[in-house]
Formats: structure tokens, sequence, C-alpha cells
């Protein structure tokens, strides 16, 4: 059986991307953009807002995609002794943080 074996490097990485992506994900979440809109009901990914016969638009592909995207580009561009300084906990008390920021920000649909 071959070990799977994940470099230091690597792992410094995965603990920045840990932390920026839920951070990103959150500002464009809060703020509504998104890369791109998917139309279920006509199956189209579009750039720009579509008129409301196309349905209502899942924007959070377009989150996931530039979270991803920004959450890489940080986690290969932070030097890895810095990344070192980083306690490993932040990488699930970030998260941990932008879930519980969600729920609080989507209690106003439940408290109209």
């Amino acid at each position: 059986m071959n070990n799977l074996l994940i470099s230091e490097r690597m792992i410094s990485r995965l603990i920045v991307f840990s932390l920026v992506f839920p951070v990103i994900y959150v500002v464009l979440y809060y703020n509504e953009l998104a890369l791109f809109r998917f139309y279920p009901l006509v199956g189209e990914l579009h750039l720009n807002i579509q008129p409301t016969t196309f349905g209502p638009a899942m924007t959070y592909y377009g989150w996931l995609v530039i979270a991803a995207i920004v959450g890489a580009v940080v986690a290969f561009a932070v030097p890895h002794r810095w990344a070192l300084r980083l306690w490993a906990g932040w990488s699930w008390l970030v998260p941990l943080g932008a879930t519980l920021f969600t729920f609080i920000y989507e209690t106003r649909w439940l408290l109209h």
C-alpha cells in the first residue's frame, strides 16, 4: 500500500487557502458579487443579470469559482516562511467564523 506524502510546503499552502477562501466567499456572498450566474430553468450561464423570464439565478457557482481562484493565487503567492508562522487552528476557526456569519446574516429572512 502506498502512503501519500504531503510536503510541508503543500500543507502550508492548504492552510493559507483555507484561510483565504471562506473570507473571499463571505465578502462575495454579502455583496452579491458573482463572476457569472446560472439560470437552471433555461440551463444557461450568463455574466450579466438576465430578465425574470429566465427564472431565478444561482450565484453560488460564481462565488465558488472566484473564491477558489483568489484562494489558490494567494496560497501560492504567500512565502512559505510566512505560512509556517500561521497557527494551523486558524484553518478551521476562520471557516467556522464564516459559517456563523452566514447563518447570522441569513436570519434576516426569518425575522421579517
